[in-house]
This record gives C-alpha cells, sequence and structure tokens, in this order.
C-alpha cells in the first residue's frame, strides 16, 4: 500500500498539480518537432554530400572527406554551443531552429558515409546488368542499386536516428524546453528528481522504439527473403 501510495503521490504532484503535464506535454511536442527537421534535413544533405562524395572530380571529394571529418572531430553540444553563441548570434533565429541546424549539419555527415557505404557496396555488376537492359545511369541507380542499397543502409541508419534523436537532450543548453529540460523543470517545482527523470527516460525509449520499429517494417518490405507471401 505505501508503494503504490508514493507512485500516486509522484503523480499527483509532478503531473497534475498546475497541470505540469503540460510542461512535459510541451517538452515533447518540441523534441518531436526538432528531430522530425533534423531527420529530414540532415537525410536531404547527407544525400548530397553523398552524391558529391561519390562524384568523379576529385576536389569535390576532398571537400566532402574534409567536412565528414570535421563534423566527426566536433562534439555535437561544442557545435551547438558554437552556432548559438558565435556564428549565429546576429541572426534572428529561435533556439529551436539553431539546433536543427546544428544536427542537420552534425548527422548528414555520417548519413553520407552510411549512403555511400551501402551504395558501393552494391556489386560493379549490377550497374552493368543495368547498362545491358538498355537503362539510363539514373534509372539503373533508382530501379537497380538503390533497392539493393537500401537494404545495407537501413540497419546503420535506424541506430544513427535513435541516436540523433536521443541528442536532443542537450536542447536545455540553448533555452529550448524540450522533454528533458521539461523535466528538469517539474523537478526543480517538485524537488523529485526520481519520477520526472523516469518519466522522460520512458518516453525517449518509446520513441526510439516506435522509430526503429517503423524502419523494421521498412526494411522487411525491401528484403525479399523476409516478404510474408
Amino acid at each position: 500500500m505505501d508503494f503504490w501510495e508514493n507512485i500516486s503521490g509522484s503523480i499527483n504532484s509532478n503531473l497534475l498539480v498546475e497541470d505540469r503535464w503540460r510542461i512535459m506535454l510541451d517538452g515533447l511536442a518540441v523534441t518531436v518537432r526538432v528531430s522530425l527537421w533534423s531527420i529530414l534535413l540532415a537525410t536531404a544533405i547527407g544525400s548530397l554530400l553523398c552524391a558529391l562524395r561519390m562524384n568523379r572530380r576529385h576536389w569535390m571529394q576532398m571537400a566532402v572527406r574534409r567536412y565528414v571529418e570535421l563534423m566527426r572531430a566536433v562534439p555535437i553540444l561544442v557545435l551547438l554551443l558554437l552556432l548559438f553563441y558565435v556564428i549565429l548570434t546576429d541572426v534572428p533565429l529561435s533556439g529551436m531552429w539553431v539546433a536543427i541546424i546544428s544536427f542537420m549539419l552534425y548527422f548528414s555527415a555520417y548519413f553520407c558515409e552510411t549512403f555511400r557505404t551501402g551504395i558501393e557496396g552494391v556489386g560493379r555488376g549490377q550497374w552493368e546488368a543495368g547498362y545491358a537492359l538498355g537503362l539510363s545511369p539514373a534509372v539503373t541507380f533508382l530501379k537497380v542499386i538503390l533497392p539493393q542499397a537500401l537494404v545495407r543502409i537501413i540497419p546503420v541508419f535506424k541506430g544513427q536516428i535513435v541516436t540523433l534523436v536521443k541528442s536532443t537532450s542537450i536542447l536545455g543548453y540553448v533555452a529550448v524546453v524540450d522533454l528533458t529540460k521539461s523535466g528538469d523543470l517539474i523537478r526543480s517545482r517538485t524537488f523529485d528528481a526520481f519520477f520526472p527523470l523516469l518519466l522522460v527516460a520512458a518516453v525517449y525509449l518509446i520513441l526510439s522504439w516506435l522509430l526503429s520499429l517503423g524502419l523494421d517494417m521498412l526494411q522487411n518490405r525491401l528484403t525479399p527473403k523476409s516478404r510474408k507471401i
């Protein structure tokens, strides 16, 4: 009885009093918004970087390679603070959009290498088979190479997306009230660290699980041996 009374008291004080659940819900909305925009933009930029990285022009390859090396060497938190307090300090952007730009720049480098590795993992003979059928290079890539490459890309891509979502927990450093910051705000009012942090961890777990589930379903549709007859 004492255990359930403590749980009930924690729920009441952390979520129900003063409608504090709204703080958590607003923080979750910010986390989801930043995550979705960052994933979309980083995927687009990563695809472009991959195309440049695989270009025959040596200077393009070297430029993208140096960019990837730079992003890998700088921690995401340092990049976020550098953009917010130094580079974009005079630009009229909210902290949320500075964070989206930071995640876009950072994870596009990782996505670029993931895409390149997956595409290069498809044998050269597949290109030649497409050409032998009279397909153009663009159609060969879309119809022959890309479906095979996605099977190799998605498992790694899934882990990177989950990492991106969890990395949004640093948004509080630039005055953005995300999911983690909202839990900290509740903690500062109730002086109960356990329940808000446990709830935040559970929400991140659910978000990561949903993303992994969606990408697993996509991978199963792309993998012939996984399809149900």
